[in-house]
């Protein structure tokens, strides 16, 4: 990983080779900001720039010995820790038991959404957590020196997520490591890392790129011409990991849009015989992209919702959508938002369960008709 690689965050970037560049690191460093912004492949790239034999006007060179190590994944001093569910019958205790399943998430989705890695270890409704035994190995491990490399690194993902027993174990290690020990915590949620960690780190606050920067990764990482560059970078939010969600059906969201519409004017109409056939037609999809409409469906009710408030500029909306939702928002309100998300998310876990599409689909928009009718409370 290569700090060119990941879209803004200039400032940051020079902070990160100033500290590599001096040889006085911080003990411990904490990249803190929403997710989906580049925090981890920024805590990558500062690694494999300490590391690299050759860095280069500012890079690693990419071709050293280190630098090939990180893009394998296989540097002899960089450990990663993460949130895990713990499975005994599995024999999943540690983080080092979902190594492979975390390669997967650094490689196929560097831009980190968490719910991604939900779907990689299969949580369920499970909340995943740093347990006690990463802990233990991480103030083992600390005891060693590092291999091959001046600096050896501890990366945390979600700090947030660490145990109070493991958080608390961690205390005195973060504090004063061995020589050559750098922490790094990377957190989605610094409001929710307990005060005597967050403490103990340097913080750098992490923002989002701006929609420019976004628009200009997507023209030259993605190819797409510059109207679906602007109108996706618009739609993320600064959230790269969205940009590429969005980027990668691209053609979908109008897909999605149209057969939004198609529901809601038909569930209005109390038309059961058309919300069957619509049904029986959106189940022929499969069941990952069913469970990304439902996705859709749940964002374009608050969409919707947030319209009917009159808060446009929280409108993350194509043209087209908020040309439908002047005239539909009004029917999205306090007395049924909460409840048509909980009968979307309802319907998406029987997908995932493989229930039968058809009867889940139809069941939902017949849910959807009284919803629609409801007065505001």
């Amino acid at each position: 990983m290569k700090f060119s690689d990941i879209p803004g965050q200039q400032t940051v970037k020079e902070d990160l080779r100033a500290m590599a560049d001096s040889h006085r690191m911080p003990h411990a460093i904490m990249l803190s900001g929403v997710s989906g912004i580049g925090k981890m492949s920024l805590a990558r790239a500062f690694m494999q720039y300490a590391h690299c034999q050759s860095p280069r006007d500012g890079e690693p060179c990419g071709v050293c010995p280190s630098c090939r190590q990180h893009t394998s994944f296989n540097h002899p001093d960089v450990h990663f820790y993460f949130p895990i569910v713990k499975n005994k019958a599995q024999k999943i205790e540690t983080s080092e038991d979902r190594i492979e399943e975390w390669h997967k998430m650094l490689n196929e989705y560097p831009w980190m959404p968490p719910e991604q890695w939900l779907d990689i270890i299969d949580a369920g409704n499970s909340q995943p957590t740093i347990y006690v035994n990463d802990a233990d190995n991480i103030v083992r491990a600390d005891a060693y020196s590092s291999y091959t490399a001046e600096y050896k690194f501890f990366v945390i993902w979600l700090p947030e997520k660490l145990q109070l027993a493991a958080a608390n174990k961690l205390l005195k290690v973060i504090e004063e490591p061995t020589e050559g020990t750098v922490f790094i915590l990377v957190s989605n949620n610094e409001a929710d890392v307990l005060p005597t960690i967050f403490s103990r780190t340097r913080r750098i606050n992490v923002l989002p790129p701006a929609a420019s920067e976004i628009e200009a990764y997507l023209l030259a990482k993605r190819g797409l011409d510059e109207n679906s560059a602007r109108e996706i970078a618009r739609l993320a939010q600064g959230r790269i990991s969205k940009a590429e969600e969005l980027a990668s059906h691209s053609g979908e969201r109008a897909e999605f849009e149209d057969r939004f519409k198609e529901i809601m004017r038909a569930a209005y109409g109390k038309s059961p015989a058309k919300l069957r056939a619509i049904g029986d037609k959106t189940a022929g999809w499969g069941r990952e992209k069913l469970r990304r409409f439902f996705t859709y469906m749940s964002a374009m009710v608050r969409e919707n919702f947030i319209y009917n408030l009159k808060m446009p500029m929280l409108s993350s909306m194509t043209a087209g959508e908020e040309n439908f939702s002047q005239r539909f928002s009004p029917f999205i309100h306090h007395g049924n938002v909460e409840d048509l998300e909980a009968c979307i998310e309802q319907a998406s876990e029987h997908v995932e369960r493989n229930g039968n599409s058809k009867l889940i689909l139809f069941s939902l928009f017949l849910q959807i008709i009284p919803l629609l009718h409801k007065k505001p409370s």
